[in-house]
């Protein structure tokens, strides 16, 4: 019962070391996308203004999308509480739609960004291309460290 006892603490403390030593590999952005993406194209004042304009339009429309689909997914998984199924595929159809509609928004996010882009910051607007798909990912934008 003795080694049992002291091989279960040493067991907990050798746990609670790892915990405590380990580190996240890189803190989550404060200000998310908008300052990231702001530092990497150099906007002024005037276009930081604009963005953020951009932003409170993109929000919306986006949150607006999202509580879409949770009303989707709540009918859909509802349809589990009784035997008929039969609206299932017009449930699942109207999330995948819903959620091609926010892809395309992103999209149209994104060149409009690129619009108020002047001289040298398309070529960065070009280069900043390749990673846009991480910065609206919870999982990738927590551990992504700017450029």
């Amino acid at each position: 019962m003795t080694i049992s006892v002291v091989a279960l603490v040493l067991l907990n403390l050798a746990t609670l070391a790892f915990f405590w030593m380990k580190k996240p590999p890189h803190p989550p952005m404060q200000d998310g996308p908008k300052k990231i993406i702001a530092e990497r194209l150099h906007f002024d004042a005037e276009q930081v203004a604009a963005y953020d304009k951009l932003i409170a339009q993109h929000q919306q429309v986006i949150k607006s999308k999202q509580q879409e689909i949770g009303a989707a997914k709540t009918a859909l998984y509802a349809l589990l509480q009784g035997d008929d199924l039969s609206k299932k595929d017009s449930l699942t159809n109207i999330v995948g739609q819903l959620q091609q509609q926010i892809e395309a928004v992103h999209f149209q996010h994104f060149s409009d960004i690129k619009n108020i882009c002047k001289g040298e910051q398309i070529q960065a607007f070009n280069e900043m291309t390749a990673d846009l798909a991480g910065y609206f990912s919870p999982k990738i934008r927590a551990n992504k460290k700017p450029d």
